[in-house]
């Protein structure tokens, strides 16, 4: 999204949300994607014990798309800007805190959207900074790369480093897709969630699209291409906003949080090979109380449902709130 576009979109997205809500409140005629409109309750329950934290920092994150946790060090998560930004790392805490930067070495940001932590090889204990370079608006890459640096140490707010990192290049079997919403499986698995409606008929769109890269594909790293594993109950296009523009693993691996800008759904997942389990129903939170103004980044902050949010936006402050998860 330019600029141009995206300044337009945070003005006038929280009133656009809470009349699609109002609207939500009577059933309608049946969608674009063959289904009928439904109440405002389904956009799930609201999350609770929500507070805004302001992301304490002079540098330039103006732009959070994505969030990731360490396991290893309490407290402290990962993100980055988007598209037309430099190739920086940022670390803050979960009280707002800068805890550092780290410019990735010989890395260009073409459009960063994704962001996960995970093993940095199969049967690794050491974790990894996973850094998917995968958005593409008008879908017209004809290939994406993710980066792959071993997690950093968290410093502080005068801390400026860089750190060198590996990558690949992958394509996806049916051609470009727009995806902003990346996990990594304890398999060093990376899956990735596409964003966008995709028609599947005149009347109908499909269901959000899965697809794997294994992790073997660090040791080839030639002619990669992603496997189309799954696909989600969420519908991209289906309702205002919905569109994928996150995803997270809890830390005992056994679901994944998937965002758009106004919900989150949480579903049950294999713990060992990280795939979501389609036979059980996604818990759903409506995150349109927490008031972002361009809702984008996910992470679980403890396997009981706590996560932190991120927003676009410079000075956006960063979201803590429950939200149901299943059993």
């Amino acid at each position: 999204m330019n600029l141009r576009s995206r300044l337009a979109f945070v003005r006038v997205l929280p009133a656009i949300l809470l009349a699609s809500l109002a609207c939500g409140a009577e059933k309608s005629s049946s969608s674009a994607s063959g289904e009928t409109q439904t109440s405002a309750d389904s956009m799930g329950a609201p999350p609770a014990d929500a507070r805004a934290t302001p992301i304490r920092t002079t540098r330039n994150l103006r732009e959070s798309s994505a969030l990731a946790m360490s396991h290893d060090q309490v407290g402290v998560m990962f993100t980055i800007n988007d598209s037309g930004n430099d190739p920086i790392l940022f670390a803050i805490d979960t009280a707002g805190a800068d805890r550092g930067a780290w410019t990735i070495q010989k890395a260009k940001n073409v459009d960063w959207e994704a962001l996960a932590i995970g093993p940095c090889a199969t049967k690794s204990a050491a974790e990894c900074v996973y850094i998917g370079d995968v958005g593409d608006n008008d879908a017209h890459h004809p290939s994406r790369t993710i980066y792959r640096l071993a997690e950093p140490t968290a410093r502080d707010a005068s801390f400026s480093g860089s750190a060198g990192a590996e990558h690949i290049s992958f394509t996806y079997p049916d051609g470009p897709h727009d995806v902003e919403a990346m996990y990594v499986a304890g398999t060093g698995d990376m899956f990735l969630i596409t964003k966008r409606a995709l028609p599947a008929s005149a009347r109908r769109l499909r269901p959000a699209l899965v697809f794997r890269v294994p992790a073997g594909a660090w040791a080839s790293k030639k002619n990669l291409v992603a496997d189309l594993v799954d696909s989600l109950s969420i519908i991209p296009g289906s309702a205002p906003f919905r569109t994928i523009t996150d995803a997270s693993l809890s830390p005992d691996r056994r679901r994944v949080a998937v965002r758009t800008y106004s919900q989150l759904f949480v579903y049950v997942a294999d713990s060992m090979t990280g795939r979501i389990n389609p036979s059980m129903s996604p818990a759903i939170c409506n995150l349109v109380p927490l008031g972002e103004a361009q809702g984008e980044g996910v992470t679980w902050l403890a396997a009981s449902g706590r996560f932190a949010f991120s927003s676009e936006g410079r000075g956006a402050p960063l979201h803590l709130a429950n939200c149901p998860v299943p059993p």
